[in-house]
């Protein structure tokens, strides 16, 4: 039986301008009257590829559950949403490209299961 060949990342893809970029920009929309449900979308992937990423009850996990707990009310504040998704961004940008696909995978197997 011939094993499915696995997709992973391109080297690249930690690239801070490819991958920080729509998380920044959400973060500055935050407020703006063009902010949409596409920011918060982004902020939000960054949060749950951490939080399957890392290890329960390390800083970065409940970093990332604070920033999801934050991206739930009203109204958003940049303040201190800011400082928890640079964290997060810094903390992925350190971890192996298999690492990161892993979560996105999870995620993403997570998600079809609930549409079905």
């Amino acid at each position: 039986m011939k094993k499915k060949r696995r997709k992973l990342l391109p080297l690249g893809v930690k690239k801070r301008t490819t991958t920080e970029l729509p998380a920044l920009i959400a973060l500055e929309a935050i407020g703006k009257p063009w902010f949409c449900e596409a920011h918060l979308t982004d902020l939000m992937a960054v949060s749950m590829v951490c939080q399957v990423a890392a290890a329960p009850g390390s800083e970065v996990h409940d970093a990332a559950l604070a920033l999801f707990d934050l991206l739930g009310k009203e109204p958003l504040d940049v303040r201190e949403i800011e400082p928890l998704l640079m964290f997060a961004n810094d903390w992925m940008q350190r971890q192996p490209n298999g690492r990161i696909q892993d979560a996105i995978d999870r995620l993403m197997s997570a998600s079809q299961a609930t549409s079905v």
